[in-house]
Formats: structure tokens, C-alpha cells, sequence
């Protein structure tokens, strides 16, 4: 049987997912990856967490055992709105808040809430692969929009606004993937103004918001746009990726829309997890904890810069993130991303290319690379492997 002939049309609508493919790859001995967004597994709590779940199993057996409420678990709600209201200056309350299993559930949740077939979704250039898979669900159309130093193009922005009449504009302002740019306050402040003159949605996802390392982590925009902002973050950096425990926050009027959607989708977020978020996050200092990350990710982040403006060929430009996860490399005319990572896998190394994260075609000179999840010497050696992958790479000039 021909299976595609059975397939809807918005999962044919759904982009392959290069990085969750060349994950299986990097699996093997003596690969270095640099492709994964994964957090350093160095920082995991896992004593904490094993003996959290011995105590919620002791103090709360049968109710953690049990179904629970689609919204979520309203004191981990609570402990959310409290946080980011105190750290910020932010006005949210928990029943603004749905407890989803991490930040891609929330944003899979969004679309399938407000966008229909047709409607014009923009997007940040180049925009996180996770997001424009997400979004991809109800088939939109995607119209992407330059990012600058200091965050997205406006004049831009309020161009395919005005000519295309867009429904949401889907952003990461702090620590962007996969560029690591992060937004000015004032920037953060000018784009808030701009989409509620044009009465646009913002999807503000903010999964890499606590990993600053220098500078100042700016508020998210939420607090400058409560009204029209869908906030989105996430526990998978803060305390790891496999709990799959993230949120959305969003407008009163808009949240038993969402918890509908929710409820079709999987009636709750693991009620296990949950509390088991909660026990760690009242019992533990998680400031703490987040400083020795950002401490470690910006050394990280430092070597690879300086390994890559050593080693790669004259001409890249890479940016200078202050936090998150990744760099972004744009190599020099000529050089095709696609084709150097068939040379870069067989030097055990690998990487995104650029081509992902664009939902036009465009980004065959660029790629991303994780720092979070190597080590030093790991960042060195693989760096080193990339650049006798370059040297060996066929050029290809326009």
C-alpha cells in the first residue's frame, strides 16, 4: 500500500527535522557533536531528583498516581508566576499558566489553537527548526523577517505586516536559535509597541531565558505585552530535557481555548513530573543552581569562539551570544553546509547546517554549533576535525 496516499495534508506540510536525525549518528563512538541543543548532563540534579521522587511517593502516593487537572499542577503554576512576577516586575497569575510537556508542546498547542490554513505566520531569519515544525501543523504561510545584532528588523517587521497582513510573529528575543542573539531592552520595548498598534499576536518562546552569562538578562516581553503575548518556557535547560515539562502563559481570555486544544492532545502533563519539579524547585536554591550552568556554558562558549576564529577561513563571521546554547557561523562565498557535513561526519564531527532553520531555501552558508554539551577539550578536538572537513570541502562559487 502506497501509505502517503492516506497521510493529512498539514503532516506532509511538516519539515524534516535534521537535528533529531543526525543525533542517531553522533550516538557512535568517538563522534563530537555540535548538533544537538542538549543541555551539559554535568549539571543534571539527579540525587535531588531521585530523592524528591522518593519523598512525593511517601507524602503523596495516590494522588501523584492518579489523573490530574489539564491545566497543570497549580502550586508548580504557582511557583512559576511567582518567580518571573518577582524577578521581572511581571503581573501573571497561575490560571494564566498551562503546565505542557515542554516548550515544543506549547508551541504545537498554539498552532493547532489559532492558526488556519493560509494565515501568515512571521518568522525571525533564520528561526528555531522546533518552531517552524510546530507552527507547520495547520499550514500557514511562513514570511521571515532579518535578525540584526540587536534583535529582529522593525522597519522590516511592519512591512510584511502591512503587505501581508500577519496573524502571529513567532520570536526568541533572548539567546535566539540558533543565531545566540538576544534582544535589546529597547528593542524588546519598540517591537511591543509596533504589534500592538497592528493588534498582532506575539508567540514569545523563551526556553534559554536563565542561561545568561554576561551581560544583563532583560525582562521577556510578556510584561511590555500582556495582552498579546503567548509566553512559552520551559524546565528542559533549567533542570533537564527529560522531564519534557515546560508552559504557556497567555491571556486570560485565551487559556480555556488552549486547555482545550490540551485536553484533546493528552488530557494532562505527567502529573508525576510535575510534582516532582515542584519538590525540587521549593526544596533546592535554583539561582544556585542556574549560576553554576551559566558559569560553565560561558567558558564553553568562549572556547569555541576563539577556536573558530583560529581555525576557520578567513572571512567567517560567527556571532557573540551572551547566553543560550549555541553560535552561529557564516562561512565565506562559496562553501555549501549540506555538502560539508558528509565531510565532517566521516572526521567523527557534526553540526546543523544553516539551511534548517530557513523556510525558504536560503542558509547554505551557515551552521550552528552547540557548545553547552562538550567539554573543553572536546570543543578543541571537534573544532579541529571541522576544520579539515572545510579545508577538504568542495567549493562551490555562484
Amino acid at each position: 500500500m502506497n501509505y502517503e496516499n492516506y497521510l493529512s495534508d498539514c503532516c506532509k506540510n511538516i519539515p524534516r527535522s535534521f537535528i533529531r536525525e543526525i543525533l542517531s549518528v553522533a550516538e557512535q563512538e568517538d563522534f563530537i557533536s555540535f548538533a544537538g541543543g542538549l543541555p551539559n548532563p554535568d549539571f543534571f540534579p539527579v540525587e535531588e531528583l531521585k530523592n524528591g521522587l522518593a519523598s512525593i511517593f511517601t507524602d503523596t502516593g495516590k494522588e501523584t498516581l492518579q489523573y490530574a487537572g489539564s491545566q497543570g499542577f497549580l502550586p508548580l503554576r504557582e511557583w512559576i508566576s511567582s518567580y518571573y512576577n518577582t524577578k521581572y516586575g511581571m503581573h501573571t497569575k497561575a490560571s494564566q499558566y498551562i503546565i505542557t510537556n515542554g516548550s515544543q508542546q506549547a508551541l504545537a498547542i498554539v498552532s493547532k489553537a489559532m492558526i488556519n490554513p493560509g494565515d501568515v505566520v512571521a518568522l525571525e531569519k533564520p528561526s528555531y527548526l522546533g518552531g517552524i515544525q510546530a507552527l507547520s501543523l495547520n499550514s500557514p504561510v511562513f514570511k521571515q523577517v532579518s535578525l540584526n545584532p540587536d534583535g529582529v528588523d522593525l522597519e522590516e517587521l511592519e512591512n510584511v505586516i502591512l503587505n501581508y497582513g500577519v496573524k502571529l510573529f513567532y520570536a526568541i528575543p533572548n539567546f535566539q536559535n540558533p543565531s545566540g542573539i538576544s534582544y535589546s531592552y529597547t528593542k524588546k520595548q519598540e517591537l511591543a509597541a509596533l504589534l500592538e498598534h497592528y493588534q498582532t499576536i506575539l508567540v514569545e518562546d523563551n526556553p534559554y531565558g536563565e542561561l545568561h552569562f554576561k551581560g544583563e538578562n532583560s525582562a521577556p516581553i510578556v510584561g511590555m505585552l500582556p495582552n498579546q503575548t503567548i509566553w512559552c518556557g520551559s524546565f528542559s535547560k533549567m533542570i533537564s530535557p527529560g522531564i519534557r515539562t515546560g508552559w504557556i502563559c497567555a491571556p486570560d481570555e485565551m487559556v480555556p481555548w488552549l486547555i482545550k486544544i490540551k485536553q484533546a492532545v493528552d488530557l494532562h502533563t505527567n502529573n508525576i513530573v510535575q510534582r516532582l519539579i515542584y519538590h525540587f524547585l521549593s526544596n533546592h536554591d535554583i539561582e544556585s543552581h542556574l549560576q553554576k550552568i551559566r558559569n560553565a556554558y560561558g567558558k564553553q562558549c568562549r572556547v569555541m569562539q576563539n577556536e573558530v576564529i583560529k581555525y576557520f577561513p578567513e572571512g567567517s563571521e560567527i556571532t557573540n551570544p551572551e547566553g543560550g546554547m549555541f553560535i552561529w557561523v557564516k562561512l565565506p562565498e562559496g562553501y555549501d553546509t549540506e555538502k560539508l557535513i558528509k565531510i565532517a561526519i566521516q572526521k567523527k564531527v557534526v553540526f546543523v547546517p544553516g539551511r534548517s532553520f530557513f523556510t525558504n531555501g536560503e542558509g547554505n552558508r551557515y551552521m550552528r554549533l552547540n557548545f553547552s554539551n562538550a567539554s573543553e577539550g572536546m570543543i578543541i578536538e571537534g573544532i579541529a576535525r571541522l576544520s579539515e572537513a572545510i579545508k577538504e570541502c568542495e567549493m562551490v562559487f555562484a
